[in-house]
């Protein structure tokens, strides 16, 4: 009688663990289309800040340039880390590819967080420059408000955030995954992010797909690498802004480094 009454509750619970991980996923992957209006981009942050010599130059390649361009990134979590990656995407178009990169618009970055001692690390590959940024996640100032919509089959609430670089972002998060994670290196949200948009860059990250699985492998060897410089968030917006700088004017420089920075 005691054997049936244990395999009964060893059944019950072995249920009730398999449907708490299906309505709480706590691993798994996360596929992002992070767009970029480039005409807005290009227009506000670049030609309406440029000396005459720029602002031709910007003014010529402004009809060449789509309305938006969209980077596929995708993201693996669990319980205390989560990996933000950019995914390799053969359909973008070369001559896009092109101007991001000549506008540092994308860091090709890959972003490793540890919630439970809040660590960051960020991998740089800056025109051939690798850098590593060893510092602390970002505590940013949420207000969660009413509003919702629906992201990759979730339904996910909205709350207005202020980072501590004062830029003000939209994150949206679902409570079925209650990591406190997010795109870039935003986090801090009672459940992970899949909808980010930051109105003063005129950039935004929407989930496209979720897949949970409790087999979730991160490849951690780029921020093993010792040869590597590595150097605080503060230190590399120094060195990089220092060489943008012979190019560039104050204004947009600092768009590029909040950019790169999120």
């Amino acid at each position: 009688m005691l054997k049936y009454i244990f395999f009964i509750f060893f059944c019950c619970s072995a249920l009730g663990l398999k449907a708490q991980y299906t309505l709480f996923g706590r691993s798994g992957t996360i596929s992002y289309d992070k767009t970029m209006y480039m005409k807005n981009i290009v227009s506000k942050k670049f030609i309406a800040k440029a000396d005459d010599n720029s602002k031709q130059f910007f003014e010529r390649i402004i009809p060449r340039l789509p309305e938006s361009a969209v980077l596929k990134k995708s993201m693996k979590f669990n319980t205390t880390e989560t990996l933000f990656e950019s995914v390799k995407d053969e359909s973008l178009d070369a001559e896009i590819k092109q101007y991001i990169m000549m506008l540092a618009l994308d860091f090709d970055a890959a972003t490793l967080s540890n919630m439970s001692n809040r660590s960051f690390l960020r991998y740089n590959d800056i025109v051939g420059e690798k850098i590593i940024v060893q510092d602390s996640m970002k505590r940013i100032k949420w207000k969660i408000t009413d509003e919702y919509r629906e992201i990759a089959g979730y339904n996910c609430r909205r709350a207005n955030g202020i980072t501590p670089d004062s830029i003000y972002v939209i994150g949206y998060y679902c409570n079925e995954i209650p990591i406190s994670g997010g795109p870039e290196s935003i986090n801090g949200l009672p459940g992970m992010i899949l909808g980010l948009v930051v109105p003063s860059q005129h950039v935004s990250y929407f989930a496209t797909k979720v897949e949970l699985s409790n087999t979730v492998v991160m490849d951690k060897k780029k921020f093993e690498n010792t040869k590597v410089k590595r150097m605080t968030r503060k230190a590399m917006t120094d060195q990089i802004t220092s060489v943008l700088s012979q190019h560039m004017n104050k204004e947009t420089v600092q768009f590029i480094m909040e950019l790169g920075n999120l």
